[in-house]
């Protein structure tokens, strides 16, 4: 079987370009239309509710039926007609509906990339992640960018949908042209257990699965409500366009240089050591909290604004790895796909949660949102320590 590596990267480099213009711009484009505070954070964070069960299911049926290629087309497919209709609705109320069905696509695209690419031939799982994380976060660096440029050459926000929507068709043609269906390769594939990290068997991935699902859920619930409330703030203190592009693309260069760093394999090999994982993710949510609480602040609404999305990536971008290859690339290979959709609709729940909970408790306000990170990380912290309590006690018995 011929890899389809390249035509994933493909696919996840378009579709990163997409995703954070439809995160930046959506809500945005919601404050416009006249959709109050807690409009604009069920325009943010809506579409991750069927993202929040979707992947899991997804990914277990996916591990039955194999039909990867057809998933992954028809998912694309969805995006781009949604994208197409984005450019006529007129209210927020048709955003809102809208962005169900646009995570639904969603849903799918990124287990089914997640799962092909752990089965990639082409040296360690944890390698091949790294390479992928590292395109998909320049593609979603180059987002923000693109749309604020397409925002000043039409001059209005709604024509940039019509742009994503002939990238997602482009997306969905290449992937129906040259990705190669058949059995997975997994049965082909070294047990992982045989990389130069040891980490130990099944037991310990399923015990530790729980303080990977909170960790992502909270790192996700941050930058869902960066992506969501940033860009309607700025433009309520008079930033333009342009710098919610730049402030955008600044999030994503920080992951791209996150991920490279994971190309290296002693810095790869740090992370993943397990007596340094407990330590490297209570870090990286303390780090992320305290950025997504920045734009509050009195000062410069740009300085503030990259300095949050940058440290919010770079902490983002540790924990994920370190879920990626614990949840999915150390899973049994016939679990993969269940692995996926429990790494994916981990996202989505921070996703979701984090503008829609910010948003009822907004009062009304652009800037309360960002005072609910700290609660957030505060029982996402003990959460995480009474998991990881529990499982030293079992150990223990």
């Amino acid at each position: 079987m011929r890899s389809n590596f390249a035509v994933l990267l493909t696919a996840s480099f378009i579709g990163d370009i997409v995703s954070p213009i439809f995160a930046l711009y959506l809500p945005l484009f919601a404050y416009e239309l006249g959709a109050n505070v807690m409009e604009v954070g069920l325009v943010g964070g809506v579409s991750y509710a069927s993202y929040s069960f979707m992947p899991f299911l997804i990914g277990r049926y996916s591990d039955r039926v194999k039909r990867r290629k057809d998933f992954l087309t028809a998912s694309l497919a969805v995006l781009a007609a949604c994208s197409f209709v984005y450019v006529f609705v007129s209210s927020p109320v048709q955003l809102i509906a809208l962005r169900v069905l646009e995570g639904i696509g969603w849903a799918t695209v990124w287990p089914v990339i997640d799962v092909e690419v752990s089965e990639e031939i082409h040296g360690e799982s944890s390698r091949s992640f790294s390479i992928y994380n590292t395109v998909w976060a320049i593609a979603s660096a180059l987002g923000p960018l693109v749309g604020a440029g397409m925002i000043i050459l039409f001059a209005q926000v709604r024509y940039i949908f019509a742009i994503t929507a002939l990238l997602m068709v482009l997306a969905a043609t290449l992937n129906a042209a040259l990705m190669k269906q058949g059995e997975p390769v997994s049965a082909r594939v070294q047990p992982l257990e045989a990389e130069p990290i040891a980490h130990s068997t099944g037991r310990r991935f399923a015990s530790s699965i729980w303080i990977l699902v909170v960790v992502m859920i909270f790192v996700s619930a941050v930058r869902g409500v960066l992506f969501t409330f940033y860009p309607p703030l700025a433009e309520s203190r008079g930033a333009s366009d342009l710098i919610v592009g730049v402030v955008g693309f600044s999030f994503g260069g920080s992951r791209a240089f996150a991920f490279s760093l994971t190309t290296r394999e002693a810095f790869r090999r740090f992370l993943l050591e397990e007596r340094n994982i407990l330590t490297i993710f209570a870090c990286a949510m303390a780090v992320c909290a305290v950025a997504g609480s920045l734009p509050v602040l009195a000062g410069s609404t740009v300085l503030l604004g990259l300095l949050a999305f940058v440290v919010a990536a770079f902490s983002n971008s540790v924990a994920m790895v370190i879920c990626q290859v614990e949840l999915i690339a150390r899973a049994e290979p016939h679990r993969r796909g269940s692995a996926a959709g429990v790494f994916e609709s981990s996202i989505g729940i921070g996703l979701a949660l984090g503008p829609v909970v910010s948003g009822f408790a907004s009062r009304g306000s652009l800037s309360t949102p960002f005072l609910i990170v700290p609660f957030g990380f505060i029982a996402a912290l003990s959460t995480m320590l009474a998991l990881h309590r529990r499982e030293r006690m079992r150990g223990h018995t």
